[in-house]
């Protein structure tokens, strides 16, 4: 991996689509933006929004259903391209909210009833983050999906019409089901991503 890409993945865990850290901005401006690379191919995907960081310079795509926050419950695909045109990893956002603390430190779920593993921010690297204000809570794991057994359960997850989510805390847990937007929104994303890199995710 080149030292450019191990800054732009090194960057995306630590800060993600975190509230408050990016200024939305159209992808990349049209004089940036050459034929045939990954960005201009981006630009032309239905659904698809990209938010520019000038200092990085990099722009973070993610579908348009995609809350632009993430103090609630979240779970979405997104992937960078920076002005040089490096193309990240599809990465997972999973966002656990609620009114009280549940220190997560896994989660796992079932598919149209088969059990699946969720790719996860590994507790030995940095674990699940979280913040907390106005009187809630939000806990995350943020990961790229790169090795084929993730690529897989996400397809998987993609392609069922039942996802549920088990959030193992500390001493309690806690179960949310993926709605029809959301298994939507990773199937697009997967869709967008084949589309930017002109081969099939796996």
């Amino acid at each position: 991996m080149s030292s450019a890409m191990k800054f732009v993945v090194k960057f995306a865990l630590v800060f993600g689509f975190g509230i408050g850290l990016f200024s939305v901005s159209s992808a990349l401006r049209a004089e940036q933006v050459k034929p045939n690379t990954p960005a201009s191919v981006a630009k032309t995907i239905k659904g698809l929004v990209g938010v520019h960081d000038a200092m990085r310079e990099i722009t973070w795509y993610r579908n348009s259903a995609t809350p632009k926050y993430d103090n609630t419950n979240t779970f979405y695909l997104y992937f960078g391209i920076t002005d040089d045109q490096i193309l990240t990893p599809l990465r997972l956002k999973i966002t656990y909210a609620s009114d009280s603390w549940l220190f997560v430190k896994s989660v796992w779920g079932k598919a149209d009833g088969k059990k699946i593993a969720i790719p996860q921010t590994s507790e030995s690297f940095s674990g699940w983050e979280r913040d907390n204000g106005s009187g809630k809570i939000w806990e995350w794991s943020d990961a790229p999906v790169e090795v084929a057994d993730d690529i897989a359960a996400l397809r998987q997850i993609a392609h069922s019409k039942e996802v549920t989510l088990r959030f193992e805390g500390q001493q309690y847990y806690a179960d949310r089901t993926l709605n029809g937007a959301q298994l939507q929104a990773v199937r697009d994303m997967i869709s967008a991503y084949e589309l930017v890199t002109a081969k099939p995710w796996q």
